[in-house]
């Protein structure tokens, strides 16, 4: 169809508003997809932000899980399989507000699913420590990294002090 010349550049205009338009519907969808995701952390990361208190690492593997491997050093043994584990973690956010909370799980699956699922009902900031314990083909996780763990006694027994300190 062609366009007679006195209309041209209304043409010419459409095309450019629509391609603008355009551009700005994917921009605000790639944009909107972005922040919604879960942030991510790596274990190496996670560890020393860990030890200087700027995170709160909750290891939310089974209690079978942790005497197999141990608990990564300076993470709370706090289990997604309690059915208390809503409460727990209520309690920890309440406690401590002011703290970037992780969740590590054995390779990421479990912690990123919950994550997301505590961002889809509103608590954002919530960060994944993707990798896990023994890694998922992206990094090689926590254990890999000879990052430090210890016996779940200790990290519940820190767990316990850390939760019930006075304010």
């Amino acid at each position: 169809m062609e366009v007679p010349k006195s209309k041209a550049w209304l043409h010419k205009l459409q095309i450019v508003y629509l391609v603008v338009l355009g551009a700005a519907v994917f921009l605000m969808i790639t944009t909107a997809t972005v922040f919604a995701q879960t942030q991510k952390m790596s274990a190496s990361e996670a560890y020393p932000a860990a030890l200087s208190g700027d995170l709160i690492i909750l290891d939310i593997r089974s209690p079978a899980e942790w005497e197999e491997t141990g608990v990564p050093k300076g993470a709370w043994p706090v289990t997604l399989h309690d059915p208390s584990f809503g409460e727990n973690l209520q309690n920890i956010l309440k406690r401590y507000p002011d703290k970037d909370v992780a969740l590590i799980c054995a390779t990421g699956g479990r912690s990123n699913y919950v994550a997301s699922v505590l961002e889809n009902n509103g608590l954002l900031g919530i960060i994944d420590i993707s990798e896990g314990m023994f890694g998922n083909g992206k990094a090689p996780g926590w254990i890999a990294r000879e990052l430090p763990v210890v016996n779940v006694i200790i990290a519940h027994k820190k767990y316990t002090a850390s939760i019930s300190e006075k304010d």
